[in-house]
């Protein structure tokens, strides 16, 4: 576990540099994918990575209530979603890819947290 925490985090601080170096020479349009591509990437990354597959549904046939009460409809499933994606969503927000159109984006995919990066 501590070698893949620690694998995570040269991950996200490669991507820390590289994006403050890079970000500057992006012209608008592309500032703008980076700004809407994040958030949606994201929400679909954070629910291949915290729900099961729907291949593992079908195999094990595990009902849709069961899913509901597990993931979908359950607060504390969604608060560690929330709270996986805090250093990303800090980070855009560091870069200026969460102004308001953007948190828009954030909340209607169910990424957004209030927080430090919310101001």
């Amino acid at each position: 576990m501590r070698i893949h925490v620690t694998e995570e985090a040269r991950h996200l601080s490669f991507a820390r540099h590289y994006l403050r170096t890079q970000l500057p020479t992006l012209n608008r349009r592309q500032r703008l994918q980076l700004g809407i591509g994040a958030p949606l990437v994201l929400s679909v990354m954070a629910q291949m990575m915290l729900q099961p597959s729907s291949e593992l549904v079908r195999r094990y046939q595990i009902p849709r209530a069961v899913l509901e009460e597990a993931y979908t409809k359950n607060p504390a499933h969604k608060a560690g979603v929330l709270e996986s994606l805090t250093k990303v969503r800090r980070l855009c927000g560091e870069l200026g890819l969460l102004g308001p159109g953007y948190r828009r984006l954030w909340r209607a995919l169910g990424l957004w947290a209030p927080g430090p990066e919310a101001a």
